[in-house]
């Protein structure tokens, strides 16, 4: 479904990725995994060039991302759901109308009720039907960053991209939003690509783990591959770390 080779990005002089290879398939679950700038982030949000990379390739069910033109990648982008570190919601809305929204600009002849309709059935998903018509202020940040993986579902993503999203939260709100990721990697037909520091939650629910180092993949496998038996520096730090939990 995904395959990613020698990507390359820099900010000045500053080199953030070093040549990263990776593949996904259908349905998988990746978790990304690394210390603090070591270039996680960037390379999800490169995907689907939130970030624009300075080389390599990134192909897409056979289609090369980085050729794409402005109308085409928006296009591509409509099987691609995001969820920020940051919740990136409109507070002025409700958590209906955050979730709603984006889709409405996408599917112009889409009938707004049946979108309604459709938003009820994703916040099911991410366990806040009962929030539909709250604002966004009253919600915890927990509930936030549910209403950012509802408004990733509303498109039916065949790839999932979440960009750390559990970095904002306090450690108590944290449970929720993996509960509810943890979820949605039953999802048979959508890959998951995950940014983050859980390492618990990785060695529950990834099919793959990506450990990275200095802008570049160091090592990638199974959890009983990763965790188990590390190869590289940053694995034996991560299985040390299991260790206390």
């Amino acid at each position: 479904m995904l395959q990613v080779n020698n990507l390359i990005k820099s900010y000045g002089s500053t080199q953030v990725l070093t040549g990263v290879d990776f593949k996904v398939n259908k349905g998988e679950t990746v978790a990304i995994m690394g210390p603090s700038g070591c270039g996680k982030s960037t390379t999800i949000r490169c995907i689907n060039r939130l970030t624009e990379p300075d080389g390599g390739e990134i192909i897409f069910k056979g289609v090369p991302v980085l050729e794409l033109s402005e109308q085409q990648l928006l296009s591509l982008r409509k099987e691609i759901g995001f969820v920020f570190q940051k919740f990136n919601l409109i507070e002025r809305l409700t958590v209906l109308e955050n979730i709603i929204l984006p889709v409405i600009k996408t599917e112009v002849e889409a009938c707004e009720q049946e979108l309604e309709q459709k938003a009820l059935q994703v916040l099911e998903k991410v366990k806040l039907a009962e929030k539909a018509t709250s604002s966004i202020k009253q919600l915890s940040g927990g509930q936030k960053q549910r209403v950012g993986i509802a408004r990733a579902l509303m498109i039916d993503p065949s790839l999932l991209l979440l960009d750390e999203p559990t970095a904002s939260l306090d450690p108590i709100l944290v449970r929720e939003v993996l509960e509810v990721i943890e979820e949605l990697t039953d999802l048979q037909d959508t890959a998951i690509i995950i940014v983050t520091h859980e390492v618990s939650f990785a060695l529950q629910v990834a099919d793959l783990i990506l450990l990275m180092d200095q802008g570049r993949i160091v090592e990638q496998g199974s959890p009983a591959e990763i965790f188990v038996a590390p190869q590289s520096e940053v694995g034996q730090k991560y299985k040390k770390l299991l260790e206390y939990y």
